[in-house]
Formats: C-alpha cells, sequence, structure tokens
C-alpha cells in the first residue's frame, strides 16, 4: 500500500511589508488595505499552525503581505502584484520574486518532489480564509474544501472528508468548491501540472473569517479540522 503524507501550506499568513518596501504602503489607503482581508487571510495562519501541532505535520507558511506579492497566483497572472507593488519596474519586481515568491513556492515543491521519489501520496491542503459577505451577499458556508473534480482522487477525499466534518460536527456549514472554484489559478493547480493525479492531492481548505474570529468559535473549527482530517485515515505514515 502506498504511504500517505500530509503537508500544509498557508500563503496568506500575514501582512508584513519588508522594510525595503515600506515606502509602498505609506499612504492611509494602503495602510487599510494591509489590515484588511486583502492584506492576508485572516486568521489561516493560527490555524494552520494548530493543525500542524495537533498532526505533527510540516507547515510551510508566508507572513509576508498578498499586496506586495500573491504567493497563490502564478506569474504572470494579473493579481500578482497589487497596485500598490504594481509600481514597482520590471527589474524591481524580478527582485521581489526572487527574494519572497519563488524561496516558499520552490521549497513546497521540493518536499514534495522528495516524497514522490520515496514512492510516497502526497496530500496537500493549502490553508486559507475568506471575508463572510462579498457585494452585501452573505456566504453560506463555515468550511468550503476546494479540488479538481477532473482528479478523481481529490474529489473522492472531499466527499470523504465533508462526511467526517458533518459526522463531528453536524450543524458545520461544509460546502465544496465554494466560495471559489478548486481548478482556478493557484499554488496548488501548478503542483497538480507539475505531479501526476497517481502522487499529489492539492486541496484548498477555506474558512469563513466570521468562524475564525471568537475564541470558541476558533477552537471548534480546529478540533473538527483536526478529528476529521484523522478520521479520513489521510494521515498514514
Amino acid at each position: 500500500m502506498t504511504t500517505q503524507v500530509l503537508v500544509l501550506t498557508c500563503e496568506h499568513g500575514g501582512a508584513r511589508v519588508p522594510s525595503q518596501y515600506q515606502d509602498l504602503f505609506a499612504g492611509a489607503a494602503a495602510r487599510k488595505a494591509l489590515a484588511s482581508h486583502r492584506g492576508s487571510d485572516i486568521g489561516a495562519l493560527p490555524l494552520a499552525r494548530a493543525l500542524e501541532r495537533a498532526l505533527h505535520v510540516p507547515l510551510y507558511a508566508s507572513v509576508v503581505t498578498r499586496l506586495l506579492v500573491d504567493l497563490n497566483r502564478s506569474v504572470g497572472h494579473p493579481g500578482l502584484f497589487s497596485e500598490f507593488s504594481k509600481r514597482l519596474n520590471r527589474t524591481e519586481q524580478t527582485a521581489l520574486l526572487n527574494r519572497h515568491y519563488f524561496p516558499h513556492r520552490h521549497a513546497v515543491e521540493f518536499w514534495i518532489d522528495g516524497q514522490v521519489r520515496r514512492g510516497r501520496k502526497v496530500l496537500h491542503i493549502g490553508v486559507h480564509s475568506f471575508v463572510p459577505r462579498v457585494d452585501g451577499r452573505i456566504r453560506q458556508a463555515d468550511v468550503g474544501l476546494l479540488y479538481d473534480p477532473s482528479r478523481a482522487a481529490e474529489l473522492a477525499f472531499c466527499k470523504r472528508w465533508k462526511s467526517a466534518l458533518r459526522a463531528i460536527d453536524p450543524a458545520l456549514r461544509v460546502r465544496r468548491n465554494y466560495p471559489y472554484l478548486g481548478k482556478s489559478d493557484g499554488f496548488v493547480t501548478y503542483l497538480r501540472k507539475r505531479f501526476g493525479a497517481r502522487s499529489y492531492l492539492g486541496i484548498e481548505l477555506e474558512v469563513n473569517q466570521a468562524f475564525l474570529e471568537p475564541i470558541r468559535d476558533r477552537r471548534r473549527a480546529q478540533k473538527s479540522l483536526t478529528e476529521s482530517l484523522r478520521l479520513t485515515g489521510s494521515l498514514a505514515s
């Protein structure tokens, strides 16, 4: 039987601006953006770290704001740089990618490659959060499980994970491929092209920020997600 190993990532874990880029964010609009959901996935990093501790699995996280460079976007994607970092010239943007974008992505890819070469199957869960309301519409989910429906193993895993979550916490609102589509541009989408479906499962976990803000709900989310991952049998070692 093929051993399956789990790795966690958190591409939008913080809103830190490195000192050499502080001037880009000097205005009031920039400071407001940094403090909002645009600056980071609020609550995602504490959740990822709780899962790391509870499940004893590796976590690769970045705390540099995505308003500088979005680690979950492909090079060439219009959202890679924000309106603040688009002011940099091409040479400066290349330096930014080499300093903050490629090190994170290469480290994750290197780890996965090493596991695949050992004959193991990798389950990669990217931990994210989403705002509870967009354009006046309330999003109807506490947890979203994003995957590529054309990859049977990812589809089957998310069905099992959703069932496990519902069994542990029946009141939890869990939806698949919501509030985003799992096959849209992202780090896991890139890694699916790099590794075959038999050796790599890329899942994005999206948790409602309203469900992560109260301490009681945050602990509930951490507990339910930890126990459900154990229940799926995804942590064979």
